[in-house]
């Protein structure tokens, strides 16, 4: 790619991004709704990566080699303060505990299967190398955030990245399946809790010193907390006041990001 086209590109990093990471998502799922059978589960979980492989094409197109190499170092910045990789791996799952032991103070004694919580683990696992880690946090956090902070500041470009990562996860939500009907109201629920995660990885991003690698860690975490909790309480996965606990704290943390000073060295680090 000449040094033309690069600039060019460069001008236009946020459609660069969008474009490459719907084209690659929505065309794959959209594929495996209509084809079905044993080929819907690979192409659902290619489609899961399309973030971070939109993450690293967008750096490659608008920044060259340069800009490639930029967002790989930033992703294996792994030398931080170890209370990051404290809150990272275990404060989702407090944070579920807290919301479950809320209910269950309330509710009827609930008995636990302490078996199931031996899951999170390969969950984690899956979620850190194939999934909602590092199979999206490339994009949102490593490319995008970065991208936007440069004109429009913490907060705003927080906003603007759950938005557009709340719209990329569409398909999952309103795409039909068999049998089942298409509701809008899950999907603003899960939107608007995308813009408060958004802000709370944002902070996080830029605390661990801008170390992507840090918030793959909290999104897998997260990601495996919840059905962890969920089947090793099996009488409260259900209660509809337990998303609500939870939407709760992540409203709080949110307002905590938005707040909390940011250092000018975390500033700079992801810059």
């Amino acid at each position: 790619m000449g040094g033309r086209d690069v600039r060019v590109l460069a001008r236009h990093p946020l459609a660069v991004f969008v474009a490459l990471a719907f084209g690659w998502s929505w065309g794959l799922a959209l594929a495996a709704r209509a084809l079905g059978g044993g080929t819907e589960q690979p192409l659902l979980f290619a489609a899961q990566l399309g973030p971070s492989l939109a993450g690293l094409g967008a750096a490659w197109l608008c920044g060259g080699g340069a800009g490639l190499r930029a967002l790989v170092s930033q992703a294996s910045r792994w030398r931080v303060e170890p209370y990051w990789y404290a809150v990272a791996l275990f404060g989702p799952v407090l944070l579920w505990w807290i919301a479950f032991a809320y209910i269950a103070a309330v509710q009827p004694y609930s008995p636990v299967s302490t078996g199931e919580f031996l899951t999170f683990f390969p969950l984690f696992a899956l979620q850190l190398l194939f999934g909602a880690g590092l199979g999206e946090e490339l994009g949102w956090r490593g490319f995008l955030q970065s991208t936007l902070e440069r004109n429009h500041g913490v907060v705003l470009a927080s906003l603007a990245v759950g938005a557009i990562w709340a719209l990329w996860s569409a398909p999952a939500w309103l795409l039909p399946r068999a049998g089942q009907a298409v509701s809008l109201a899950p999907f603003l629920a899960f939107a608007a809790l995308c813009l408060g995660y958004s802000l709370i990885f944002a902070r996080v991003l830029h605390g661990a010193n801008g170390s992507v690698w840090i918030v793959a860690l909290l999104h897998a975490s997260e990601s495996a907390a919840e059905p962890t909790w969920r089947s090793a309480v099996p009488s409260l996965g259900a209660n509809p006041l337990v998303p609500l606990v939870h939407a709760a704290y992540v409203a709080f943390f949110a307002l905590v990001a938005v707040f909390l000073p940011i250092g000018a060295a975390a500033r700079r680090s992801s810059a």
